[in-house]
């Protein structure tokens, strides 16, 4: 009864993540709700209640994005969980939606966990987490804190996280990844180095106008079109076509070497954040999903990740991206790659009753 119970929510939510669509989000019914973040914050915390109660839990926590909760991949994925049967809770992490990469997140994922542990719709012994993206290997960091383990999630599920800051950086670069003795070449998304840039650009000596181009890069990532126009509009031409290539993703040596200088200015934070080094002593169940074309976080990435973690199990796949679902291939194969990941989806489901 079990292994078709499985199937069945498997097969629930992998439909609803394929016929997502943007444009429906404003008939998606969801609770806006609120936890006491860090210091006593009231921070926001949006929530996806299943029909009958009371339900199992998942908490999402979302990767470095400006739109947090309101971000369509958090809806789409809490939207389709519930649809198996969970309640789904999306907490806001004040510092990742500034984009802010620093140690303050892991320890905001450990305090979230344990506060909403409380909430009066979640059994403490029945819980799940997901974490998105970068968010995938703070949660992985954050599990090491005792503030998760006193009552330990039933298993964490990481989605396009990284294994190794140097890896993943050197992917931004290149855009080549290494995989069964061969070499590929996904381009890379412009988003990477924006995001890196915006981080640690003040923490490197160079002869351009810092200040200026962080605010650019910052109204970038808040989608603030006709505020980064103006600002870049008035940086003199040399300033002017260096920010242009951070925005265009467009990497020549000299921003090679700058990339270099950040990772050494910054080895401290990126080593505490770099799963390679501490992934070893992760010893809670990890399941781990990529996007065989992601152009953010390489899929070899995860595959580093499966191969250090105790007790994991991986799933590569190649209908998604990122987030989207990837146009450019045939129905059938399609098909095929919606029977894996149901297959995938109904073990997760399976091993978390």
């Amino acid at each position: 009864m079990l292994y078709v119970q499985s199937y069945i929510k498997a097969i629930r939510y992998v439909v609803s993540l394929v016929t997502f669509k943007d444009e429906k989000i404003n008939s998606i019914n969801y609770n806006d709700e609120f936890y006491l973040g860090l210091n006593g914050i009231k921070t926001e915390l949006r929530v996806f209640y299943y029909k009958k109660q009371p339900a199992q839990t998942i908490i999402i926590f979302p990767g470095a994005s400006p739109y947090a909760e309101n971000h369509p991949g958090m809806i789409m994925l809490g939207h389709g969980l519930r649809n198996a049967g969970y309640n789904v809770f999306l907490p806001r992490i004040p510092s990742l939606k500034e984009l802010k990469l620093e140690k303050e997140n892991v320890d905001w994922f450990a305090h979230c966990y344990s506060e909403l542990l409380k909430h009066d719709k979640i059994n403490v012994t029945n819980v799940m987490v997901i974490g998105l993206s970068y968010g995938g290997a703070t949660l992985l960091r954050a599990s090491l804190d005792k503030r998760m383990q006193v009552h330990p999630p039933k298993s964490y599920l990481s989605y396009g996280t990284y294994y190794s800051i140097n890896t993943a950086l050197n992917f931004f670069l290149t855009g080549e990844i290494s995989y069964n003795q061969k070499t590929y070449y996904i381009p890379p998304h412009e988003w990477g180095m924006i995001v890196l840039f915006y981080n640690f650009i003040n923490t490197i000596n160079i002869n351009y106008d810092q200040t200026a181009i962080t605010k650019i890069l910052k109204h970038r990532i808040n989608d603030e079109e006709e505020e980064m126009t103006t600002l870049l509009n008035s940086l003199d031409d040399t300033n002017k076509q260096f920010v242009k290539k951070i925005l265009n993703g467009k990497i020549n040596t000299e921003l090679k070497t700058m990339v270099k200088q950040i990772i050494n200015n910054n080895k401290s934070l990126l080593e505490y954040l770099s799963p390679d080094l501490w992934a070893k002593k992760v010893n809670n169940k990890v399941f781990i999903i990529h996007g065989a074309n992601d152009s953010m976080v390489p899929f070899t990435e995860s595959i580093l990740l499966h191969g250090q973690l105790p007790n994991s199990t991986l799933f590569i796949s190649f209908l998604y991206e990122h987030r989207e679902i990837s146009s450019n291939r045939g129905i059938l194969f399609k098909i095929k790659e919606i029977l894996n990941m149901i297959k995938y989806f109904s073990k997760y489901f399976r091993y978390n009753k």
